[in-house]
């Protein structure tokens, strides 16, 4: 019984499964046997039984040596020439190995290697052949990138991935320099532009660029905007995608693609009374409808798409024509599995609204690249153009919106957010499965915020399976969030080194962490960052790892402070205490607005909603707001931000609001921090939370719409003031 164990726990340690965890209470949880068993199931081992988990030890335990060469190297430039990990044959004693390096500009390198006793660092018999492990040093580092290593000798030959990170990832150059700058964060479908059909699109982004870029904003930060469900709108939270390498057509503004403007039906269809009865409702809506919305751009985009298809798709000197094959042809495999996906799933729900979960469908349609599914996509061309279609609009309009952010000046522009993971039936999913751990999800533990845990509902990579395809569906994701942006947020950072999972059907708070290949992650977030040319903002709240914070900062990547958790031995930590290397804002999007954290809004709404296990913590969070309040205006004050008379009660006037986002915001400004984030609610002195965590439909996640127009907001007396402000402290 003990042999058991022990093979389960050896097998759960190389498979990166941490042996437990230290709760906020200070206890040690001890992970048990059967989370280790449901991971290491999802991690495609095979555990049902003593004899079952001692082979996938030993087949784990000799997957090295059944490998030539290792399915990826990622090496530091800094390290020098990189280091290869080789297993041959004993039998061919000191024959020479060629190898030759291609690199992805086309160079081309290649010698000879001898092996001798100095490179041995391991010898093994494996098959009844015995095999030796050696470390070969190229003769030279290619550049940053990603290239090919080859390998033979005599008629063994062998290839790998081979990349090169660079030790710091982008920084624009006032960061660079050092200079504080500062920019607005927003909610993108809040948005109230003059033409929205009822949710902010990508053409309201624009105009809040070209605003925002002359009152001396560095940059715009935006919610998710990844590909959500177009047969499912109802499933609209941006932190719960289908793919996060493509975009939410939601954001889509109908009235400035141009077949809108040369298609007599699509303007016939959109001046009918009833059509616009509908616009009407869905503009004047308290809340965001997705699902009507959608219904109505659809209508008017399918004509616009055969207006497309009969127009400029056909025309081979079509400037249009020539983009959206250019396009096409850009996004490759992916793109059509995405489209396919698309056209699968609102397929299958037509006729059964049951079927909206891809393994729901009938077995022959599991695989992306089975013959049912490359039969569907012939027969159904014209659905599957159409996603292609939806998603190059999506991408041109959100290629304006940067356009007006850098002819703004910005040095920034648009900040993009990276959710932590995707939704389990979706398309990245679908198209994905060997990389991902069907069956758990990832969350987080117990925490004061949220005492019974989090489990967010998302499917974590597989970190083998990730090592398997060199990495690549990972620089994928990253560098598709960096497109049209100056900078991109790593939602929960922390997922670059360990995960916490959830096993299927458990309790938030029975998980376990998983580690990460941490280096090589670090590493290619910055060689994206600088192929992209894009700022990385590390989220980096929560459970953070001892050194991961460090980590973050040696390769610029900045960390994520919120003033108000920023609180050292019983004060709000001073400006000058702030680290260089962040992102700094008061709040987010997951906390209540300042005027509503200050009157104890998201509070109330726990208590309302039944979300506290006792409602002896209501009382006691009451408390400790009342002294975060205490807390905050003495610092204000010391600061000389605020008057010595300000109250410190919840129940202020609108006028002592505006003076308090002043000062909050002036105080964030004297911090050292590289970038300064303002949320309009805050600058506002609107009291409301867009999303609260713990809640589905119990409170209007992600529905909520500032109560005016981008240009009347922008031109707020209240916030003109402070951005004045705010560009004299940060000039651009």
């Amino acid at each position: 019984m003990n042999g058991q164990h022990d093979a389960l726990n050896r097998l759960s340690v190389l498979a990166g499964i941490e042996e437990g965890w230290v709760d906020f209470f200070g206890q040690y949880r001890p992970v048990p046997a059967e989370t280790k068993r449901a991971f290491l199931t999802a991690m495609g081992f095979e555990v049902t039984t003593p004899e079952a988990v001692a082979a996938s030890l030993a087949a784990f335990e000799a997957r090295p040596w059944r490998r030539t060469l290792d399915p990826v190297v990622v090496s530091p430039e800094a390290a020098g020439p990189p280091s290869i990990r080789l297993t041959l044959p004993v039998a061919g004693g000191d024959a020479p190995v060629d190898w030759e390096v291609v690199e992805e500009n086309g160079a081309l390198h290649t010698g000879k290697w001898i092996p001798d006793a100095s490179s041995v660092i391991g010898e093994r018999i494996e098959d009844g052949l015995q095999l030796r492990r050696f470390r070969f040093t190229l003769p030279g580092t290619p550049l940053c990138g990603i290239h090919r290593l080859r390998i033979a000798r005599g008629g063994l030959g062998a290839e790998t991935t081979l990349i090169i990170t660079p030790g710091h990832a982008h920084l624009p150059r006032p960061l660079r320099d050092g200079k504080g700058v500062w920019g607005f964060a927003t909610q993108l479908y809040a948005l109230r532009g003059g033409n929205d059909w009822g949710v902010g699109d990508f053409s309201a982004l624009a105009d809040l660029a070209d605003l925002a870029g002359r009152q001396g904003a560095a940059a715009i930060g935006v919610n998710p905007l990844h590909a959500l469900f177009s047969a499912r709108p109802e499933r609209f939270s941006p932190y719960s995608p289908s793919s996060r390498k493509y975009l939410n057509i939601a954001y889509i503004d109908v009235e400035a693609v141009p077949e809108f403007q040369a298609s007599a039906e699509a303007r016939r269809l959109f001046a009918e009374p009833a059509f616009q009865a509908d616009l009407a409702a869905v503009r004047q809506a308290e809340l965001i409808d997705y699902p009507a919305q959608a219904r109505l751009k659809r209508l008017i985009l399918e004509v616009c798409w055969e207006a497309f298809r009969a127009g400029p798709a056909q025309d081979a000197e079509s400037d249009r024509g020539k983009a959206y094959r250019r396009f096409m042809r850009d996004g490759g495999d992916d793109l059509r599995n995405f489209a396919v996906f698309e056209a699968l799933q609102a397929h299958f729900l037509a006729s059964d609204p049951g079927l909206g979960f891809w393994r729901q469908w009938p077995a022959e349609y599991h695989d992306p690249d089975g013959p049912a599914v490359g039969d569907f996509a012939r027969r159904h061309a014209d659905a599957v153009g159409f996603h292609i279609y939806l998603q190059w609009l999506a991408d041109q309009q959100l290629a304006a919106a940067q356009g007006a952010c850098l002819r703004g000046g910005m040095p920034v522009g648009l900040y993009r957010d990276l959710g932590v993971g995707i939704a389990d039936d979706g398309a990245e999913a679908w198209a994905n499965q060997k990389l991902l751990c069907l069956g758990v999800s990832i969350g987080a533990p117990p925490d004061p915020l949220n005492l019974a845990g989090q489990d967010w509902g998302l499917v974590p990579f597989n970190p083998f399976a990730l090592q398997d395809g060199a990495y690549l569906p990972f620089l994928a994701v990253l560098e598709a969030n960096m497109r049209h942006a100056g900078a991109m947020r790593l939602d929960h950072a922390m997922s670059l080194q360990r995960l916490y999972w959830v096993p299927q059907g458990a309790k938030a708070d029975q998980g376990a962490y998983v580690r990460y290949p941490v280096e090589d992650l670090f590493g290619l977030v910055a060689l994206a960052s600088r192929r992209k040319n894009c700022l990385v903002i590390g989220e980096d709240l929560g459970t953070v790892p001892s050194g991961f914070r460090e980590r973050m900062a040696e390769r610029d990547i900045l960390g994520y402070r919120l003033l108000v958790f920023e609180k050292r031995k019983g004060r709000m930590r001073p400006p000058d205490e702030f680290p260089r290397s962040a992102l700094i804002a008061f709040g987010t999007h997951d906390l209540p607005s300042l005027a509503g954290w200050w009157r104890g809004i998201d509070i109330e709404s726990r208590r309302r909603l039944a979300l506290y296990p006792d409602p002896a913590l209501a009382d006691e969070e009451v408390r400790q707001r009342s002294g975060d309040r205490s807390l905050l205006r003495e610092a204000l004050i010391g600061a000389d931000l605020l008057d010595a008379d300000f109250p410190d009660g919840p129940d202020i006037p609108d006028d002592r609001l505006e003076r308090l986002a002043e000062a909050v915001h002036l105080y964030l400004a004297r911090t050292p921090s590289l970038l300064l984030m303002a949320q309009f609610e805050d600058l506002l002195g609107l009291s409301l939370q867009m999303n609260l965590p713990g809640t589905t439909d119990q409170h209007p996640n992600w529905r909520i719409r500032y109560p005016r127009e981008i240009r009347a907001m922008l031109a707020d007396r209240r916030l003109t003031a402070l951005t004045e402000r705010l560009a004299q402290e940060r000039p651009t």
